[in-house]
Formats: structure tokens, sequence, C-alpha cells
């Protein structure tokens, strides 16, 4: 069905609200339909988006000393706390730290976190698969474009064969490096309301110990 101008720009608006399109789609479902997006796009460090970014800053702040960090769709780092940057200091080194602006692509890297990810295979497995599903009811340039440069350095085409931890409702991140060993388990959080492409598609993922040791690194004494 070819959606033709004689529909009104509200009649539309409706439309992508009834399906619950994200903001991103709802724009271009207007567009393609010979209307102006509705929704504008912020530079995250646009004066528009202080009371945002304060609040962000806030909340990976009390986060610590656990890692936390604000991304976008694209994984793009936007905000660290002081617990991520010394877990990928330690892990991956200063370099690493600077190097990369992305959480995706310092986990797959093998200057990154990669070589320090105990049972990479099935880390590597759910992430692609995440990936995925994230590109699909997204369709976000930047992310499509991390998934195909991300899927590049896939380390085996091998059925994954392993285990979940009966101990845990949730899959676990294990860092190794030495003989020091830390697990973690992510949540992710977003903002409500959004109005604006920008603070819709920004995400909080803050890291938790999965296990008494790693819960007593903290606070960090590397």
């Amino acid at each position: 069905m070819q959606v033709g101008k004689s529909i009104t720009s509200e009649v539309n608006f409706k439309i992508a609200h009834s399906l619950k399109l994200p903001l991103r789609h709802r724009n271009a479902f207007l567009i393609a339909a010979g209307y102006a997006p509705e929704f504008e796009e912020v530079p995250f460090d646009a004066q528009k988006m202080k009371i945002v970014w304060e609040a962000l800053h806030r909340m990976i702040k009390k986060h610590e000393p656990y890692p936390a960090f604000v991304v976008n769709t694209g994984y793009k780092i936007l905000m660290t706390n002081s617990g991520y940057d010394q877990i990928i200091e330690y892990y991956a080194g200063e370099n690493a730290l600077k190097k990369y602006n992305n959480a995706i692509r310092i986990l797959f890297s093998e200057d990154g976190l990669r070589p320090y990810v105990k049972d990479w295979p099935v880390i590597e497995y759910f992430l692609l698969a995440r990936l995925w599903e994230e590109v699909v009811s997204t369709q976000n340039a930047e992310l499509i474009a991390l998934y195909k440069d991300i899927s590049q350095l896939k380390a085996s085409e091998d059925p994954i064969v392993f285990q979940t931890d009966n101990y845990l409702p949730i899959m676990s991140l294990t860092l190794e490096k030495d003989s020091m060993k830390a697990s973690f388990f992510t949540t992710i959080s977003t903002l409500g309301t959004p109005l604006d492409l920008t603070t819709q598609e920004l995400r909080i993922e803050s890291l938790f110990p999965a296990d008494e040791k790693t819960k007593q690194m903290f606070p960090l004494e590397f």
C-alpha cells in the first residue's frame, strides 16, 4: 500500500504513534509520506540537553565505585564514571581507553577487552545476536555499520555449546587478567517520555558485581 499525500500529516502521526514506532521511525514514516519530520535530533552536548546531561552524570557518579557509562543507539560512549575508566585501564590499558569510544568495539577488539573475556565465544554469540535484533528494530545507520564491522571479527562459525550458571538468573561478563578475575552483570536504563531522538536513544549501562569476590574488589585497588 502506498501512502499518498492526501493523508494528512496528523493522520500519519497518529498511525505512527499507534504502532508505537521509535521517534526515528516516526520521522522516516512522515518523510516517506511527504511531510516534515516531527522530532529533532539534538547534539548531546547542546545547551538544551544540559538538564539531561546533569541527571545522567549524577546517576553514573552515584553508581561508583562500580562501572557505569552512557551510550547512544550505536554504542558510542558519551559519558563514563571512574569505575568504568579503572576497569578498562587495568584490563585493556590506558591506550584502549583513549582509542575506543564505542562500548562494543572495545569489547571485540584484540587490543581492547576481548583477550580478557572468559568464555569469549559465548559472549560473542549473545552480543552479535543482540546487535542484530537492535539493527532490525531500529534500522539505525550507525548501528548497521557497527554490526557489519563487528561481524567480520567473529572468531568462529562453529556452533556454540555453553552451560548457564545455575546460581545466576542472568548472564555475567567475566574479565580475567593474571590472578585478577572480575564478574559483572549489566542493567540498561533509558529516559522516560522522550521528546527528541537523542534523548530516546540514550542508554545507561550499569555493571554490578556478579559474585562476592568481585564485590570485595571495590573500592578498586588494582
